[in-house]
């Protein structure tokens, strides 16, 4: 392995950061897919790591943070799209934020389709892009900033949708 090779890989920590709606998979799909991770020895990022049940707040707060170094220190991203995905500001922020390290780093993205059909995602309809517009309304009062944000979140997910991944409901 040449000097350039092994400089590049140290500046992660993580082969994968998984983004996905805590309520709708975490005890199903994220589970059996961070067991399997783990039992092949990639190294994986899950959120539930950080936030414990019943936490303060400000503790609470200082996992959150450490977020965005996760996704920045992590090699790929699989973004679980699922029904109540948009429903999240957290989510929405995460999925920017891999967005962002996939043009600055050229981080792999890897969006899984969880009961939700890539086309749904992609054009933010129904059910899913009208809780995108609530979950922007109910955040931010002010309506420049509010558009700024749905704007960003909107192509975020739109990009995401467009690369090859998996949808689950063609696995089943």
């Amino acid at each position: 392995m040449d000097s350039s090779s092994s400089s590049s890989d140290s500046r992660f920590i993580y082969d994968v950061f998984i983004s996905f709606r805590g309520q709708d998979t975490r005890q199903s799909f994220v589970s059996h897919l961070h067991a399997a991770f783990s039992n092949a020895r990639i190294n994986t990022f899950v959120d539930n790591k950080l936030i414990l049940k019943g936490a303060e707040l400000g503790s609470e707060l200082l996992g959150l943070q450490k977020l965005p170094r996760a996704i920045e220190k992590s090699r790929i991203s699989i973004v679980v799209f699922s029904k109540n995905y948009t429903e999240s500001i957290w989510c929405l922020n995460e999925l920017e934020k891999i967005m962002e390290c996939r043009t600055n780093h050229g981080q792999v993205v890897i969006p899984v389709f969880y009961d939700v059909p890539p086309s749904v995602v992609r054009l933010q309809q129904g059910a899913f892009g009208k809780s995108l517009q609530e979950t922007a309304e109910n955040r931010y009062l002010d309506r420049e900033l509010r558009e700024n944000v749905l704007s960003s979140w909107r192509t975020a997910l739109t990009e995401a949708a467009n690369f090859s991944g998996w949808d689950v409901t063609n696995y089943r």
